[in-house]
């Protein structure tokens, strides 16, 4: 249907692009305010995220697409079979940076999530390449691990933080008891080609 500047396109409806790919039951387009409303089986697909949920919102301003979509699962593929994935209830997507609201974020393969991170808000910053995630919980197979106020982490390459602690025990010469020690390490990625591990 075209009413006046609006195209309404309904049944297993493809959009494509050089950039972005759209597929749901029902899909309105305006040329008015550049913007799209795509209902029911959505899949949203741009040069990094793919996207599923009940709907999507989209306008293009400033020649950028911000993209919204509500009880959606995503996947990060840019980084290849095992990129980023999740639920959330929204997610909001500029070229620049991914918002989530109570979502889940995990780097194992889609519907493997051994462990994942449960958080209420999640930003991921592209241009700056990190993650920030507000009230979060760390799940391992299902059990919550530990509670984070705020987290923060690298998305892709090296990053300074905390690597996995050591504990171990050993006998000094000439005592009878053991001693015990827990090595707490802490990387610096200081430049690409300098590193300090203290």
């Amino acid at each position: 249907e075209i009413i006046e500047n609006k195209y309404h396109l309904s049944g297993d409806v493809e959009l494509k692009s050089d950039s972005y790919f759209l597929a749901a039951d029902d899909i309105e387009v305006s040329t008015s305010d550049n913007s799209t409303l795509a209902r029911g089986n959505v899949r949203f697909q741009d040069k990094t995220y793919l996207i599923t949920g009940d709907t999507l919102s989209a306008k293009k301003e400033d020649n950028e697409l911000i993209a919204t979509a509500s009880n959606a699962y995503y996947q990060d593929f840019s980084a290849g079979p095992g990129g980023a994935n999740g639920y959330t209830e929204i997610i909001s997507k500029t070229p620049s940076s991914v918002f989530l609201t109570n979502a889940t974020y995990s780097l194992c393969p889609v519907n493997e999530n051994d462990w994942l991170i449960d958080a209420d808000s999640i930003e991921l910053n592209l241009d700056k390449n990190r993650g920030y995630a507000d009230s979060a919980t760390l799940v391992f197979y299902g059990l919550p691990i530990f509670y984070l106020p705020k987290y923060s982490w690298v998305l892709s390459g090296r990053g300074s933080g905390f690597l996995t602690p050591n504990y171990s025990s050993y006998s000094e010469p000439g005592q009878e008891d053991d001693s015990y020690s827990v090595r707490v390490p802490y990387y610096f990625n200081l430049a690409p080609d300098r590193d300090l591990l203290v």
